[in-house]
This record gives C-alpha cells, sequence and structure tokens, in this order.
C-alpha cells in the first residue's frame, strides 16, 4: 500500500507540474478542441442529466462545454459541498453568475440543488493522468470516487495527450472511466 501511495504522489505531482506549465492560451486552444469532440459524442447527443466540473489548475476548461451543453436543454450538475451535511453530492447547474468560490477555491452554486447520481447519464471528469485501462488519477482526496461509486453513468475523462499513460495502480475504491478525450483523440477503453 505505501509503494502505491508513493507512486500514485510522484505521479500527482509529476503530471501536475506538467499541467501547470501549460499557457493560458495552450489550455483554451486543447479545452476547445476537447469540446467538440466531447459535444459530437453520440453519448451526449442522446443523454440529458450531465455531471461536469469547474476547472483548476490547467485542467481541461469545460467553460464552452457547459454553456454549449445548457444551450441544448441539458440538465448540467456540479459537485457542491452541501453546508446541512458537509458532505459532496451533486447540485444543479443554473448560471456563472451563482457560483460561489467552495473548498479548494473551486467554484460551485451558492444554493445548490441536489441532484441524485443515479439521475446522472453521463459524468466528464477531471484528472492529473489517466491510464489506457481507464484508471483516473485525480488529487487524492476521493470527491469524484465517492459520488459515482454507484452511479451507472457512462464516464468520460478529459485530458490532454500528454495525462494519457501506459498505467496507474489502481486501488478498490477507484472508478473507471469508459472514455477518455484529448485534443486529438477519443480512447475508448478496452476498445482501442
Amino acid at each position: 500500500m505505501a509503494a502505491t501511495d508513493n507512486l500514485k504522489r510522484g505521479l500527482r505531482q509529476l503530471y501536475l507540474q506538467k499541467r501547470r506549465a501549460l499557457t493560458l492560451n495552450t489550455v483554451l486552444q486543447k479545452s476547445q478542441s476537447i469540446a467538440i469532440k466531447v459535444l459530437n459524442l453520440t453519448q451526449i447527443i442522446n443523454n440529458n442529466v450531465i455531471s461536469c466540473y469547474i476547472p483548476i489548475n490547467n485542467e481541461v476548461d469545460t467553460k464552452d462545454l457547459i454553456d454549449n451543453l445548457l444551450e441544448q436543454g441539458k440538465t448540467v450538475v456540479l459537485p457542491c459541498l452541501f453546508q446541512k451535511d458537509h458532505k459532496y453530492h451533486f447540485g444543479k447547474f443554473i448560471n456563472r453568475q451563482e457560483l460561489k468560490e467552495g473548498p479548494f477555491g473551486i467554484l460551485q452554486p451558492k444554493n445548490p440543488i441536489a441532484v441524485n447520481p443515479s439521475k446522472i447519464e453521463v459524468a466528464i471528469l477531471p484528472g492529473l493522468a489517466f491510464a489506457k485501462t481507464g484508471v483516473r488519477l485525480g488529487y487524492g482526496k476521493g470527491v469524484f470516487d465517492k459520488l459515482l461509486s454507484w452511479s451507472k453513468a457512462l464516464k468520460i475523462g478529459l485530458a490532454y495527450d500528454f495525462q494519457i499513460i501506459d498505467e496507474i495502480p489502481k486501488e478498490k475504491q477507484d472508478i473507471l472511466v469508459d472514455l477518455i478525450v484529448t485534443e486529438r483523440l477519443v480512447w475508448r477503453v478496452g476498445g482501442n
């Protein structure tokens, strides 16, 4: 377990450093390419309740993606820390004006309306790195792993090309993604 923790810690530091080295222009260009690919996925076109995220630390920017989903009449939900129980739940996203800073400097709805994870049809996830096997490396807090642990939603990881690696150690609580979308490709886990 300690060896796995050390390996994951090292991978987190490496890929966070690589991502932070990206210029804003590069992030926006790559994010736009990724958003176009995501919006053209049949799984997005045919489903209506989609979880997403507000980016931090040069994660793939989801602003255009979220705006397009809302314009298409889709329901977009975000992970939110709810004050009533101090736990993360999905909250309905209405518009940017109703966002406030939450834990870790991540924006979230001010007065979130809870959405049951079973209603989510597609979950769009950030990550520091993704293995070709679908293992996602996050920041190590397990927020998405807990929120989506029993969800049947299709899970899509958004990444830059350099974030796809051969292997990341999988632990029992880690959820797997079904697709990884980068600026150049859509990687179907188990099907490429």
